[in-house]
């Protein structure tokens, strides 16, 4: 699929390079910050079980109006005890919840209106497991525009000496994350909300509120190493 914002190339197993991006009066933006949990990490093959979001206008989170939508992945689909304890999200849970078509057009409603979606490693990995669950469930496989903040913190804060992890991005900025339990999407997405208020910051006041990466110039990105089974840590 071609993004709608930007430009990305795989540049080898361990980088890939984004590049084409120019976004002007950044702080003024409506951001959605999204997250997904599935049944693994094998984006060709796993199910989404709970989409989530919440705005970021203003820079001020929207926590009040948060969405948040556990996934039923489909009859003979099974979730991994080693996913349940790291999610919370059990068989049980998700009995009787909406397939994966309703859940994401109920995304879609919530998000009308924001103008940028982001989150975190989403170019690894929520980015191909939507395409990959749209054309399963025979629907358009065309993404709202995006931005992954490991790409956004790379640009802004160069490269560290392995990967601007979420556990990373946390320490940099001293995000307060109490009470908030990380492999919850819902959750997810309010660490990754609290993430992105100072690197909005330091668009505005460092970069005249602009955010550009020249075509001539893209920005190399470590790749989360390659996943083909089912997580034992902390995978992202």
């Amino acid at each position: 699929m071609k993004h709608p914002i930007l430009g990305i190339r795989p540049v080898s197993d361990a980088r890939y390079e984004i590049f084409g991006l120019d976004l002007q009066r950044f702080s003024s933006l409506r951001f959605w910050v999204f997250d997904l949990e599935a049944t693994g990490l094998d984006t060709s093959r796993e199910r989404v079980t709970q989409i989530a979001g919440v705005g970021v206008e203003g820079e001020r989170i929207l926590e009040e109006e948060a969405f948040s939508q556990l996934v039923d992945p489909g009859e003979g689909i099974t979730i991994p005890e080693e996913v349940q304890d790291l999610t919370g999200i059990t068989p049980e849970r998700v009995r009787g919840a909406p397939p994966f078509s309703e859940a994401w057009q109920a995304c879609l409603e919530a998000a009308r209106g924001f103008d940028l979606w982001i989150g975190q490693s989403i170019f690894e990995f929520d980015v191909p497991l939507l395409e990959m669950e749209l054309t399963r469930h025979g629907l358009e496989p065309t993404l709202p525009p995006m931005l992954d903040t490991v790409a956004l913190a790379t640009a802004l804060l160069g490269e560290p000496e392995r990967r601007w992890s979420t556990t990373a991005l946390i320490d940099r900025f001293s995000v307060n994350t109490d009470g908030l339990r990380r492999h919850d999407a819902l959750d997810d997405v309010k660490i990754a909300a609290r993430i992105l208020l100072p690197m909005i910051e330091l668009v505005r006041n460092e970069h005249h509120d602009r955010f550009v990466i020249p075509p001539d110039r893209p920005v190399s990105i470590k790749r989360h190493p390659p996943i083909k089974t089912s997580p034992e840590g902390n995978p992202r």
